[in-house]
């Protein structure tokens, strides 16, 4: 079972998505999923009544679910995840559309963008199920979105285990099923515990302080070489992607409160055709399209174009961690080659660059930098944030690791998956990519208002991999097939943690 504990501080990373929140930029991770019935099934999704039962019969596998943060006092040290005595499952997994009204392409997408502009109610736990329960060609879709401070974008869809199967089955949360357990919510840390928060980390990091200098003076050359490690790597870091200004681009723009997500997807095979038989993986196809499609927009609007440093997150989970919440990720840089005028050639630098990071201690140089944050007090640290992140970075670019089965709800196949990455200050596009059951999903998130050119992308990404395949040289081999996937075992998975697996075990070890 899934252990979020009552009562527990946020980690001072967790809580860094607190502080960079504004009313411009809104820290939720998210995602748009379609639905489609059986073959020979009448269209439309179950009821919204029924789905909350689904989702209640398993809140106990997250508790997280039903938890809200309650703030430290006088703001200082973490808030904290306590019991939400008031938790109403209706205000979580709510419908957008009468199950009556056959809502249209563009009907879907106003209502799908509203919620994504929308930011998350403090003051209740910090997630939400949205349902479309019909849409005009027979399917259905629903909305999810997960605070960055509760889980970052390869946990984030844990949330999804509330209502997901891996076969067809309705399961044992399914009709005729027992009830939930019963629940009922602890009482909350009372001011005086909370207003001990910062002595008590005051004291473990003394603590942690003096057994540091027990070990340096008990084994000197093992803690000399190891700390020269941890400073090669936080410098290699600094150098090369967290103090390095940005070039100055179009795509940073003071941000207003609307987001507009591009739903886009590309076959699998068609991404496999540029990368056979040559260096590198699908994530630098994807960053190479992106770079083309952004090269293009540039020229498009009468703008050079010239480089753009993306930050790309890296996923720092362990394998016992696949199925935890919070945030366990690092951050790293890649130089978008837009100023290259071939597509091989930006293909290449692109390898060239992720190859570079990857056997080089970039992420965990920056993982050592932001849990130095932790160590400034929390009144202390939203201003340095605010002030180190402007200007840092173009645009993020996210690879979501997405699960390596088929998935269900309620016996309705998941067909599309679009992953949804938050835009910072300043920045006016962000891209995720998610690869599931045969193709690849890119959600193209952007400030509508700031950024009007981002519904262009789709196509441009589209022209950009048929620029890549036409300038691959022709070797003869035939094109691999697609991948067969192993059919799941009957019956769902009837554990938090053996659904976890199925959806992280794709992605452990990559960017996040």
């Amino acid at each position: 079972m899934s252990t979020h504990g009552h009562g527990e501080p946020l980690s001072p990373v967790d809580a860094s998505f607190l502080q960079l929140e504004s009313a411009h930029a809104h820290m939720h991770v998210a995602w748009s999923a379609i639905f489609s019935p059986p073959a020979g099934a009448e269209a439309g999704a179950p009821g919204i009544e029924e789905i909350r039962a689904r989702v209640t019969a398993r809140l106990g596998w997250v508790p997280r679910c039903r938890q809200r943060l309650l703030p430290a006092p006088l703001g200082i040290g973490e808030p904290r995840w306590v019991d939400d005595d008031r938790f109403d499952v209706a205000a979580h997994v709510v419908t957008l559309s009468d199950p009556a009204d056959a809502v249209g392409p563009e009907r879907f997408a106003q209502l799908r963008d509203t919620i994504l502009s929308t930011p998350l109610d403090r003051r209740r736990p910090l997630w939400q199920l949205a349902f479309v329960p019909r849409l005009a060609d027979g399917r259905f879709a629903v909305i999810g979105r997960v605070h960055h401070a509760m889980a970052d974008g390869a946990a984030a869809l844990q949330v999804g285990l509330l209502t997901l199967d891996i076969d067809g089955e309705d399961g044992e949360a399914g009709a005729g099923a027992a009830p939930p357990a019963p629940w009922e919510a602890e009482a909350a840390p009372t001011t005086l515990e909370r207003a001990l928060d910062p002595l008590m980390r005051s004291t473990e990091l003394a603590s942690r302080a003096a057994r540091n200098l027990v070990r340096c003076a008990t084994r000197p050359r093992a803690t000399a070489g190891a700390a020269l490690r941890d400073a090669g790597r936080l410098v290699h870091a600094l150098s090369q992607d967290l103090l390095p200004h940005a070039p100055e681009s179009a795509l940073n723009r003071p941000l207003g409160p609307r987001r507009t997500l591009v739903q886009h997807r590309v076959a699998l095979d068609e991404v496999r055709a540029v990368s056979r038989g040559v260096p590198g993986t699908r994530n630098d196809v994807g960053l190479a399209a992106i770079t083309g499609a952004l090269r293009t927009l540039a020229l498009e609007q009468g703008r050079p174009a010239e480089p753009l440093k993306a930050m790309v997150p890296v996923n720092m989970r362990g394998p016992d961690q696949a199925a935890t919440l919070g945030n366990r990720v690092s951050v790293t840089s890649v130089r978008l080659p837009l100023q290259l005028a071939s597509p091989a050639a930006r293909l290449a630098e692109v390898r060239r660059q992720t190859a570079r990071f990857k056997h080089s201690s970039r992420p965990q140089g920056a993982q050592t930098l932001i849990a130095g944050f932790g160590l400034l007090p929390s009144a202390l640290r939203a201003p340095v944030l605010r002030a180190v992140q402007p200007g840092r970075f173009n645009l993020t670019i996210s690879s979501v690791p997405g699960p390596p089965s088929v998935l269900f709800m309620h016996g309705m196949r998941l067909d599309e998956l679009y992953p949804v990455i938050p835009i910072a200050e300043e920045q006016t596009v962000s891209i995720g990519m998610l690869p599931y059951d045969g193709h690849l999903y890119f959600g193209l998130y952007a400030d509508p208002d700031a950024l009007p050119e981002a519904t262009r992308l789709a196509a441009l990404i589209d022209e950009e991999l048929l620029a890549l395949r036409r300038a691959r040289p022709h070797t003869g081999e035939p094109r691999p097939p697609l991948p067969v996937v192993a059919p799941a075992a009957a019956g769902p998975l009837g554990t938090y943690e053996s659904r976890s697996a199925v959806l992280t075990a794709a992605g452990r070890g990559g960017t996040a």
